[in-house]
């Protein structure tokens, strides 16, 4: 009988610290298309136990605007020291060599036609990342789950 209560116990605390640390989105929007597609489900690991890095897809707060905006879901291109991307440098004005201020990082969609992102924003604060995808998966309408890491 204890061994089954501490089976319990046991089980009752992964859930509850695998709730505090993984979580999952419902992507929203083309933006990220062909990586991840509307109506698709992420899973993402809360911040501090993934780091953001280039080629990572990250799930973040949207920079100051109106008020209820939702998550964001966008692929991680520079880091602070790196080189800033042409495409934002372009958008940007910004001299050639500038690179990614410290603490900051430059996202952008992989559907760049579908996509508002550091081409509009310039580089993000680093302490904007929500999470870090882990995996990317559909759900089937009879909970049947598939999926592939990221």
């Amino acid at each position: 009988m204890l061994t089954v209560l501490g089976a319990l116990a046991g089980l009752v605390v992964l859930l509850v610290l695998l709730r505090l640390t993984v979580s999952v989105l419902l992507v929203s929007g083309p933006s990220m298309t062909p990586a991840l597609r509307h109506g698709q489900r992420v899973l993402f690991v809360r911040r501090g136990l993934l780091r953001p890095r280039a080629g990572r897809i990250v799930v973040l707060r949207p920079p100051p605007g109106p008020a209820g905006r939702p998550l964001l879901v966008k692929r991680v291109v520079a880091l602070g020291g790196d080189p800033m991307p042409p495409e934002v440098r372009e958008a940007a004005g910004a001299a050639a060599g500038e690179v990614v201020p410290r603490g900051r990082m430059v996202v952008l969609g992989d559907n760049p036609a579908f996509s508002t992102d550091s081409r509009y924003w310039g580089a993000l604060p680093a302490s904007d990342v929500v999470g870090v995808v882990l995996e990317r998966s559909r759900l089937g309408r009879r909970g049947q789950r598939s999926g592939r890491a990221v």
